[in-house]
């Protein structure tokens, strides 16, 4: 009796150690496989966020990009118009459109920034700056703009003037006799001085997002002998939505 006793004690407590053996290992087991789990699936729910987030950013941008564009095909320059300064200044491509048409927006393109800064330097609309500029130069394509730099058909009046300072282009009259300019933006500038004169004052009581109401008073003023010149004016910043500049 004693001897089957002893076997069901010794049985008993082998039963017991590898209960306990069996447990603390498979505890272990569950412990490490539950850690795994966790952080795969969470590693999982990070990356799946971070693939939203991607894609509601890239939505985003995509729409902002969207909305900066008008239809003409011309797109808004960053900084309210301004490009940096180490950013070089490139030809924009548009295709089925005429040549005339592509020169055009590629002028306001090129100079849309010069235009923009003059407005904040001088409160002069930049649509009306750039409007006058396509309409004297046909787009940047006079001789007055590539040999003289001169986009406003700006004339020079000194009788005195040095070597350099004017050219003529017509005949020996003096009155035909146009100002040079080192650079597009010395002319720019020069527009904006020329427009402080006091012949154009009443320009600057109006509203400076009025571009209507510049055109008008630019013609009533005598800026050119154009009896449509307001409206062409009008019509260019409608066409090419050169408004957008104001704001």
């Amino acid at each position: 009796m004693k001897y089957y006793l002893f076997h069901i004690k010794y049985f008993l407590i082998v039963f017991w150690h590898n209960l306990i053996y069996h447990i603390k290992t498979t505890w272990r087991t569950y412990t490490l496989m539950f850690f795994i789990i966790f952080i795969f699936y969470d590693k999982n729910i990070h990356f799946e966020f971070q693939l939203k987030n991607n894609y509601l950013n890239f939505s985003t941008h995509e729409s902002s990009k969207k909305n900066d564009q008008d239809t003409t095909g011309i797109t808004k320059k960053t900084v309210s118009g301004i490009k940096r300064k180490d950013e070089p200044i490139q030809l924009v491509s548009f295709k089925d459109e005429d040549v005339q048409e592509k020169r055009y927006k590629n002028y306001i393109y090129r100079h849309s920034e010069y235009a923009v800064e003059e407005m904040r330097k001088n409160k002069i609309p930049a649509s009306i700056t750039l409007a006058q500029g396509l309409l004297e130069t046909n787009g940047g394509k006079s001789k007055l703009a590539t040999k003289n730099n001169n986009h406003f058909g700006i004339k020079c009046f000194s009788k005195t003037c040095k070597k350099g300072h004017c050219s003529n282009f017509n005949d020996d009259s003096h009155k035909d006799f146009f100002r040079i300019y080192s650079s597009t933006k010395s002319s720019y500038e020069a527009h904006s001085y020329f427009l402080k004169k006091k012949r154009y004052k009443k320009l600057f009581y109006l509203n400076p997002k009025d571009y209507k109401g510049w055109a008008k008073e630019l013609k009533k003023a005598g800026y050119a002998t154009d009896k449509k010149y307001d409206k062409k004016l009008i019509a260019l910043i409608q066409k090419y939505k050169l408004h957008q500049f104001d704001e």
